[in-house]
């Protein structure tokens, strides 16, 4: 096995282009402060109202056609061979992270464009976080976020050469002036990263303050960030994303309960987009989220033909296939001779005509069961529902009213390792 080598510079990785190593974030927020400090525009303003950051890109896989079809098949001994490649890889780089906190993260700029971002790398995976450009609102966004003038797009990626899969997601950022691009991914990349030390502890809320304290440390005091309500949800997955990506690293570090599940939606469907719209639980909660809360507000968009990387960036096997996809993760909240279950309402394109629910009970004494039906279904209706309807066949099939193929594989019955189960639910697997 060859030995990790984590963030040296003559050892940047063979998957990029030419690089050149600029220095560590620890020394260039020295540098952005000052900068800003010089910024006439930035002296003269005051602070100013929050401005909204939503995630405008649900977690993209891309990976090659292997993993693909280890995924769609259900082939969950392939699919923890994968995942344990891509923990091997990324593991050393988030553990770094953790230790070293801002010296973890460098600024690299392309030979080639010139741009400039963050990564942290060893040589068989890296994380990064990178704003391509920033543009002037337009005047809708402004109707909708009146303080902000610019928008910036924010992309974090992970990549794992073993496993051959990249997964990226986007955040777009409401600026109330213009900023270098990459301060913003710095501030993206120490945002995610302050996470990383709380596993699945974390409160979603938080997202937004951390954004701005980030912000503050590099002199940019008026830039203050609010999340709408209704980003919340794909804020708290996205988290999730950062935190588990196909792996389970930072799953262990919860709570310890009886029972996790792990819920991962995929969009095979490549002319609609499908949304996850609320949910039921029986004694079970989400990481990042009020134990109360219902609503999931998750939009899982349609297969893409196209992801935006850093520059130069040039994996070692082709990454054919590009999924959007969602995980949510459930555990029991009383752990004494209790399970847990749940049920999920799934719509497409926003139609409540169209679509599935899924409901999947974890009992602390028996197997465990699931019930899907092709029709839209209150959650908490169709969980009292599925009491009488339980099956404990670990495939289960449906076509919805627009007659697409909805399929959902459980990983097991009883006894996994750690409790820690795998539910697969794949959206018109055989479109493309």
């Amino acid at each position: 096995m060859k030995p990790v080598v984590l963030n040296h510079p003559d050892h940047l990785p063979t998957f990029f282009g030419p690089l050149t190593v600029i220095g560590t974030a620890t020394e260039e927020i020295v540098k952005y402060r000052a900068l800003h400090a010089s910024n006439p525009v930035y002296a003269r303003m005051a602070a100013t109202q929050p401005t909204n950051v939503k995630v405008t890109q649900q977690p993209l896989l891309s990976c090659s056609k292997e993993v693909q079809q280890a995924y769609q098949t259900n082939n969950f001994d392939k699919i923890k061979a994968i995942e344990d490649k891509a923990n091997s890889d990324l593991n050393p780089i988030y553990e770094n992270i953790i230790k070293k906190g801002d010296s973890a993260w460098v600024k690299v700029k392309s030979s080639t464009t010139g741009e400039e971002y963050y990564m942290s790398w060893s040589n068989s995976a890296a994380v990064w976080s990178y704003t391509p450009s920033i543009r002037a609102s337009t005047a809708q966004e402004q109707l909708e976020d009146p303080n902000a003038k610019f928008q910036a797009v924010s992309q974090f990626g992970t990549y794992s050469s073993s496993s051959d899969v990249t997964g990226t997601q986007k955040f777009d950022l409401g600026l109330p002036e213009k900023a270098i691009e990459s301060v913003l991914s710095l501030i993206i990349s120490q945002t995610l990263s302050s996470f990383l030390p709380e596993g699945l502890n974390f409160l979603a809320a938080q997202f937004a303050e951390r954004l701005s304290k980030f912000a503050v440390e590099k002199g940019l005091e008026f830039f203050k960030f609010l999340v709408p309500e209704a980003w919340l949800g794909p804020v708290t997955m996205s988290i999730v994303f950062t935190l588990v990506f196909i792996g389970l690293k930072m799953l262990y570090d919860w709570l310890n309960r009886q029972y996790t599940i792990r819920v991962q939606v995929f969009n095979w469907d490549n002319k609609y987009d499908w949304q996850l719209t609320t949910q039921a639980v029986d004694n079970a909660v989400n990481p990042g989220k009020d134990k109360n809360t219902t609503k999931l507000d998750i939009s899982i968009d349609k297969m893409s033909g196209s992801v935006t990387y850093p520059p130069d960036f040039d994996p070692k096997d082709k990454l054919d296939c590009i999924v959007y996809y969602a995980v949510i993760i459930y555990e029991n909240d009383k752990t004494f001779a209790r399970g847990c279950s749940f049920a999920i309402q799934a719509i497409r394109d926003k139609d409540i005509r169209k679509g599935f629910t899924y409901a999947f009970q974890c009992p602390r004494f028996s197997d465990n069961a699931q019930y899907l039906v092709g029709s839209v279904v209150e959650p908490a209706q169709f969980l009292q529902q599925a009491s009488s309807h339980w099956t404990s066949s670990l495939s289960v099939d449906a076509n919805s009213a627009d007659n697409t193929p909805i399929s959902v594989t459980m990983s097991g019955l009883q006894g996994a390792a750690n409790n820690t189960y795998d539910v697969n639910i794949q959206i018109n697997q055989k479109s493309k």
